[in-house]
């Protein structure tokens, strides 16, 4: 009697069933069902010994050949289940997508085990025991062995239909259990005295463990707290099987940046120590300063983080303080992207207490239409320039004009660049939108159609995070280059509010520019940190007012003053100066009267596209 193989099987899974009980583990419904597939398979690999014992005893003892036969049916219905709960593994997952009917699916299959476990009791089995061969045969056990083989087919299916739904590592996993599987049963049926299902089932079980369900790898080895990984899955799993929770996020806001090694520390592992003194619910170590733990309900989610509050209220001597996101209803987010996407824009809010409500996620979603918007319309190419006109004083025609960014939506709405410029700066779009804009008045610069009717020059915008990007002198010059065009052409407009950390950047780059014959202006003066140190320093050509500053001539005597003062002090300095914002003839004869040289406003004409533009300098440059 060679039951060696099922021993060692059983021995095996029966470690792997005492490591999975032991390990600190996620309560994810792929866990679950992992759990109940190993514990079939265990009881599973019980019967097979038993069967194999019961029928040895019965050929050649005196044991109930009744009581044998109720083993055997009992070993293949067990077989039998443990190929119905791999397909729910494997598919329970997979299938739960839009436009895949997944309820339709459970039931056919389940209707197949019912169908099959009743035909395993109700038709004939026989056994035999031959030297090492021992094996039950029979109608009951071709059923079971045909029923487990299309459930079987059906997960490989599966998993060969929605490779592109999951990890490589979890595909090569899936595959070699089944197919190791699949091939063990096609051997036994064939070759029924071979016992190699219950090995095989085992050494499936093994595989799911170490590659995909195995607890530790979630585990921080420094804290003992799940990690940042384990959070992703665990709040994935929630949404994908529509399981509402609570949670709360607390992180270390540091009063110093001397904050040495071992008292940073200190504080994550105090603050791991006090989350897991709160309960069973799953606490999480987002990264060194910041940490989540996911609850049923709001009620004790709120209690929990009071109490870590308080206690963290109750530490003196630390230069440390603490901010909360509160998140009491996860159904505010439509998934679990949304979810991430919010505590990554309150990451670094430095109010203590952030409560997600339906108008901070109606901002979230803002963001992300806004965000897409321009990724789609730099994508269909539906980001255009339109020009506002500069009325030349001297020259008294329009010799130049800025080129100002605008993206037309899907049904060919002209997006106001109020709706999406701020959202651009801030996730880093404007960098492609700068480039692109730059490549189109080039392109339109090289046409000549401006420069015959007296378009002497266009100013683009550039925003701080073009002149931080690497070496963005190159492109300008390569986009120059490329159309063939005077250098003297481009005017790059450098607004005043850049931050004092990237003007050394800037300075650099408009050197080189400067000394291939591009000009600048500086953008926005009026509304940023004027000092003489930026005129000195930064090599411009022309000043801009800014539309705020002009108005206010008209509005306050100090203003009026300033305005003057610094138009004489710009022309002592050679530069010439753009006023915006003008809009009435008394402003236009105001400006006029100071001096300045470029008039820009609504009284003259609004940003037009590229076809209108010309023709307002043909009419009115003649």
């Amino acid at each position: 009697m060679n039951i060696v193989l099922q021993c060692c099987s059983l021995f095996i899974v029966g470690v792997l069933i005492i490591m999975f009980l032991r390990e600190k583990k996620l309560d994810l419904v792929d866990r679950r069902l992992f759990t109940h597939a190993v514990f079939t398979c265990f009881v599973c690999l019980i019967f097979d010994i038993i069967s194999v014992i019961a029928i040895n005893r019965t050929v050649y003892g005196s044991f109930s050949p009744v009581a044998t036969v109720i083993i055997c049916k009992i070993y293949i219905m067990l077989l039998t289940a443990q190929g119905y709960l791999s397909y729910i593994y494997v598919s329970t997952g997979l299938l739960t997508v839009e436009g895949v009917n997944r309820s339709k699916f459970r039931i056919i299959f389940r209707w197949v085990f019912a169908i099959g476990e009743i035909l395993i009791l109700v038709l004939p089995i026989y056994y035999t025991c031959d030297d090492d061969a021992v094996y039950s045969y029979g109608a009951s056990t071709a059923v079971a062995y045909r029923i487990c083989a299309v459930f079987l087919l059906a997960s490989v299916i599966i998993s060969l239909t929605c490779k592109k739904r999951m990890s490589r590592r979890k595909y090569i996993a899936l595959l070699t259990w089944q197919s190791t599987w699949l091939l063990a049963a096609v051997i036994q049926f064939l070759n029924p005295e071979l016992l190699l299902v219950g090995f095989a089932s085992a050494f499936g079980m093994v595989i799911l463990y170490i590659q995909l369900e195995n607890p530790s790898a979630y585990i921080d080895a420094y804290t003992g707290l799940f990690t940042n990984e384990a959070l992703a899955v665990y709040i994935r799993d929630k949404y994908k099987y529509n399981m509402p929770f609570s949670a709360f996020t607390a992180r270390i806001i540091y009063l110093t940046s001397d904050i040495d090694f071992d008292m940073e520390q200190n504080a994550v592992l105090r603050i791991a120590g006090a989350l897991t003194e709160l309960g069973s619910e799953p606490a999480f170590r987002i990264d060194d300063k910041t940490f989540c733990v996911v609850y049923d309900d709001k009620e004790r989610m709120n209690e929990r983080m009071l109490f870590i509050k308080n206690r963290k209220d109750s530490v003196t001597g630390v230069p440390a303080d603490a901010a909360y996101i509160l998140i009491p209803d996860s159904s505010i987010f439509s998934s679990s992207e949304e979810f991430f996407k919010y505590l990554h824009y309150h990451e670094n809010d430095t109010q203590e207490i952030t409560i997600a409500d339906e108008e901070s996620v109606r901002q979230i979603r803002e963001r992300s239409y806004v965000s897409q918007m321009i990724t789609d319309a730099l994508a269909d190419d539906r980001v255009e320039v339109f020009y506002q006109p500069f009325y030349n004083v001297k020259e008294k025609k329009f010799t130049a004009a800025e080129a100002l960014v605008r993206i037309k939506d899907t049904d060919g709405r002209i997006v106001p660049p109020a709706e999406f410029i701020p959202m651009a700066e801030e996730n880093g779009q404007i960098i492609q939108l700068g480039m692109r804009i730059f490549e189109k008045v080039c392109r339109f610069l090289a046409t000549g159609e401006g420069q015959k009717y007296g378009l002497e020059y266009v100013e683009v915008n550039v925003s701080a995070a073009q002149f931080d990007y690497d070496n963005p002198a190159k492109f300008v010059m390569e986009y120059i280059k490329k159309y063939n065009l005077n250098p003297g052409w481009i005017n790059l407009e450098i607004t005043e509010t850049v931050q004092l950390g990237s003007k050394k950047s800037i300075i650099m780059n408009v050197d080189k520019l400067t000394k291939e014959g591009v000009t600048f202006s500086l953008d926005d003066f009026g509304t940023g940190r004027s000092n003489l140190d930026y005129f000195v320093n930064m090599p411009v050509q022309n000043i801009k007012f800014d539309r705020s500053f002009t108005q206010g001539y008209f509005q306050n005597e100090k203003v009026k003053y300033v305005l003057k003062g610094m138009a004489d002090m710009m022309h002592e300095m050679n530069m010439m100066i753009v006023s915006e914002g003008i809009e009435t003839k008394e402003q236009l004869d105001a400006m006029i009267d100071m001096g300045i040289e470029y008039i820009q406003g609504f009284y003259f004409s609004k940003p037009i596209p590229e076809s209108d533009f010309i023709e307002y300098l043909k009419s009115n440059n003649g």
